[in-house]
């Protein structure tokens, strides 16, 4: 829409809009590169022969999201199989089940919240078990947005946490070295010294 170009996905029938052709051309070219330069090879094999932004759009449509048994068991899969691995952070895992949730809708495939919500909890890290306790702990529902927001809570304390702490080892580290490089104080600077043998001020024994 930002490129105007959305026009050219309204229909198969072409130029719906009824403008001028050379214009129509303009629109429906860009549009068609734009999905063009989206798609990987493998996929683009399949659709180069499309002439249109339409006929590309509903050649797509029908491979990838056709409400067929295959697709529909693909999808499920897909959920049914996602955990969450070391190494990534809790918002990107959020990302990536909120996009197969996002999928299976479009699929008309509609999932409980509860059902939604323990699939999530049960597919996180071992390390955020103790957060899925404390979540379900005297509830007799759940909702996903209030798990969703949880483990984003908790990972951004430990952050905060970690960061409070070094900076504390940080300063602690800079006291520490500024007392140890302190330079030691030369007895005969001061006037209040006295020699440890005859008890006169201002000469040590070796002096007398």
């Amino acid at each position: 829409m930002k490129k105007g170009t959305h026009k050219a996905l309204l229909g198969i029938e072409k130029n719906p809009s009824k403008m001028e052709d050379n214009v129509w051309n303009d629109i429906d070219f860009h549009a068609k590169a734009t999905i063009v330069l989206c798609l990987s090879d493998e996929v683009l094999y399949n659709v180069m022969n499309e002439e249109t932004t339409g006929d590309l759009w509903c050649r797509l449509d029908s491979m990838y999201m056709t409400k067929s048994l295959s697709n529909k068991l693909f999808m499920k899969k897909q959920l049914y199989s996602l955990r969450m691995k070391e190494g990534i952070s809790i918002l990107q895992y959020l990302n990536a089940f909120n996009r197969i949730l996002s999928d299976l809708l479009a699929l008309e495939i509609k999932l409980e919240e509860e059902d939604k919500t323990l699939l999530l909890l049960s597919s996180l890290r071992s390390s955020y078990d103790h957060l899925a306790t404390t979540i379900m702990y005297g509830k007799e529902t759940l909702k996903l947005e209030d798990v969703r927001q949880m483990p984003q809570k908790n990972e951004l304390i430990k952050k905060t946490d970690s960061t409070e702490e070094a900076s504390g080892l940080f300063v602690k580290g800079q006291r520490g070295r500024s007392k140890s490089k302190r330079p030691k104080r030369d007895p005969k600077a001061s006037s209040s010294f006295s020699c440890y043998f005859c008890k006169k001020s201002r000469h040590i024994k070796k002096n007398v």
